[in-house]
């Protein structure tokens, strides 16, 4: 892929032409994912882009944002589930005010989108198999379980996404259990999964365990760089090796990659 010197990122996926087959993708760092599509629809999940958990917990940011929320804007927003690191709060009042894409979410997430602003006519309420296609874009919810005692999210959902023939599956936040073994049959292609192992996410031995079940092509890690490890709290695994340790131990027939937050990578072809 040719990247033109001191373009923005902003402007290398506007300008960025993704060929039948492919997918791009860009890690927006902790559980959030960018992508463009050959028709050029962008598809955005679970942005964080604000300093929202700051605001609301006290974790600042350890990166910066990766894209300026004011310069892109998804032409498809997907939203697991509420948390402030995956629902931002501030970001999706201020793009429910400028020609808002799509926002596909879960009820309580929803609720929240329209009474930001979102128009009704843009918002499609997601609950656990229902799909929803956009041009050359397919997802479809599928389970999670991401009980967490102090901030609940009993509708959490992860997302299988069909994009050009190219299929995802976002795990999303979730923890360890067997009604997730059955997306063996989907035949994904690019698995991204959760390891930090904490606050009701799978850790690096469980996801790893998972899709040697699964047996994606390409398992990805995320959610764990967003903040300085202490925050996380203790017992979390946030070293994306532990991961790709664990599935080499298993003897996993998937590859496994780590990806920079930022860089525009293609799946397909």
């Amino acid at each position: 892929m040719t990247v033109t010197t001191g373009q923005s990122l902003e402007q290398r996926i506007r300008d960025l032409s993704v060929a039948p087959g492919t997918v791009a993708c860009v890690w927006l760092g902790q559980a959030g994912y960018l992508f463009k599509s050959p028709e050029g629809v962008v598809v955005m999940i679970d942005p964080y882009l604000s300093d929202w958990a700051e605001q609301q917990w006290g974790m600042p940011r350890a990166i910066p944002p990766t894209i300026d929320s004011d310069v892109l804007r998804p032409d498809m927003l997907l939203i697991s589930h509420w948390h402030e690191d995956h629902l931002d709060a501030p970001v999706a009042k201020r793009w429910a005010k400028q020609d808002p894409g799509l926002f596909i979410g879960p009820p309580i997430c929803t609720v929240r989108a329209i009474a930001w602003g979102w128009p009704d006519d843009r918002v499609v309420e997601f609950n656990l198999g229902e799909s929803y296609q956009h041009l050359d874009v397919q997802v479809t919810a599928t389970f999670a379980r991401h009980e967490t005692p102090t901030a609940p999210a009993p509708d959490a959902i992860g997302f299988l996404l069909d994009v050009g023939g190219v299929r995802i599956w976002n795990v999303a936040d979730t923890e360890y259990d067997a009604r997730l073994r059955p997306m063996r049959e989907e035949r994904i292609d690019v698995a991204l999964i959760p390891i930090n192992g904490v606050g009701g996410n799978l850790n690096a031995a469980e996801a790893a365990f998972l899709l040697w079940h699964v047996e994606p092509k390409l398992a990805i890690p995320n959610h764990y760089n967003m903040w300085d490890p202490v925050y996380f709290g203790p017992g979390a695994t946030l070293d994306p090796q532990e991961f790709i340790a664990m599935a080499e131990r298993l003897g996993a027939t998937y590859e496994t990659r780590v990806l920079e937050v930022g860089e525009i990578v293609t799946f397909g072809g």
